[in-house]
């Protein structure tokens, strides 16, 4: 065999090295896939109430979502800059011993309007409003994609109407673009779109982050009647758009379950919807259903389910659930959280976290507190059963 020369053996390293490279960073842009059998429930940690950071009141945490090439979380406040302007967190979370040792905020950054100004405080009659309700970290991409659930609010004094909308930003909370929201998924002041507070509250990156999924947190007005006590046939709707064009190519059915309890009396928060969902794979979505009652103001109802998208009915053209009955997608219960003898708050955030030592896959959840004294602000942390 001829022995290479130099130059050859030059070439040769540093075509290796090229290619390890590449390696590197498609491995740290792929995004997480796996499977689940179930979870386990390791520890819950709890923010101070009164925690302030860089001149902002820390609440409303209402989405979380992991940058792992960094170890580094994004959450977002659906505060209405009402305590401080419209803005998303970064964080460290150190988990030790299978425990969340710290949660450290490392920076803040306020969420830009298209004309690069801050969001204003919410006003009655002001058609503007930030409620950030979800946030995802798109690492392909370097950019964040949020959900902001609008206004739709009637008073004999003044009527607010702040369209909801779906927007892509930069790690700075620079506006980049927004996607055009499907037919019938507008705020009116008929009975038709989408109701007060129930606009996209769950968001998921799918097909390595080709794919965005965005679950309406309850039924459209001409989709039927919400979830409640003794009522299981309410159904909203999973959107799926292609990241690249922006274009909405399918809606699936999502029927949700019947309010777990007897409300006392009637109320705006007597309701069952998905507060959040997370991508396992390319087929498979994890849905987070909250409930809350009058009358059980302190408890709130967390189940998770696993939804199949293969076979699923795409419903895109189902203009009406009502007139058009849809099938809906099959959902598998993956756990309760009533099976914790611990207080269940408002959770609004998932995200995968870091492995574990044995190599499992771990779930963070957080809650938004509605800057309230009445509330916590929890982070749990599960272990993923594959």
């Amino acid at each position: 065999m001829k022995k290479p020369s130099h130059k050859n053996s030059l070439i040769y390293f540093l075509f290796v090295l090229l290619l390890a490279s590449c390696s590197s960073t498609r491995n740290i842009s792929k995004q997480v896939e796996t499977s689940i059998s179930s979870i386990k429930f390791l520890d819950e940690y709890i923010l101070p109430h009164t925690t302030n950071f860089q001149s902002t009141m820390v609440g409303g945490l209402s989405g979380i979502d992991y940058d792992a090439k960094n170890d580094q979380y994004f959450l977002i406040s659906d505060d209405p800059s009402q305590y401080s302007p419209a803005r998303v967190y970064t964080a460290k979370i150190d988990i030790k011993a299978n425990k969340i040792d710290t949660i450290r905020l490392t920076g803040v950054t306020p969420i830009l309007q298209k004309n690069g100004q801050q969001y204003p405080k919410y006003q009655y009659g002001k058609n503007s409003k930030a409620d950030g309700e979800s946030v995802r970290f798109d690492p392909i991409r370097n950019r964040l994609v949020w959900s902001n659930e609008g206004e739709r609010l009637y008073r004999a004094t003044d009527t607010t109407l702040v369209q909801p909308a779906l927007t892509f930003i930069s790690t700075q909370g620079k506006f980049l673009d927004t996607v055009p929201l499907p037919k019938g998924f507008e705020i009116t002041k008929q009975t038709y779109g989408v109701r007060k507070n129930a606009f996209f509250e769950g968001l998921s990156y799918a097909d390595n982050y080709k794919s965005l999924y965005a679950s309406l947190e309850e039924p459209l007005y001409q989709d039927g009647k919400q979830a409640a006590f003794g009522f299981a046939g309410a159904l909203t709707r999973i959107s799926k758009f292609d990241v690249d064009s922006k274009r909405n190519t399918a809606q699936y059915a999502y029927n949700l379950g019947e309010l777990p309890v007897n409300p006392t009396s009637a109320s705006d928060w007597n309701l069952n919807g998905i507060s959040e969902i997370l991508a396992i794979n390319n087929h498979t979505l994890l849905i987070m259903e909250r409930a809350w009652a009058k009358g059980h103001d302190d408890h709130t109802f967390i189940k998770l389910y696993l939804v199949d998208l293969n076979d699923a009915e795409n419903e895109i053209n189902n203009a009406s659930f009502m007139k058009t009955p849809p099938r809906p997608l099959k959902k598998k219960l993956l756990f309760d959280f009533d099976s914790l003898n611990i207080h269940i708050d408002n959770f609004e955030g998932i995200t995968f976290g870091p492995n574990l030592p044995n190599g499992h896959k771990t779930l963070i959840f957080c809650v938004d507190n509605n800057f309230s004294k009445a509330q916590v602000q929890q982070f749990f942390l599960f272990e993923v059963m594959p």
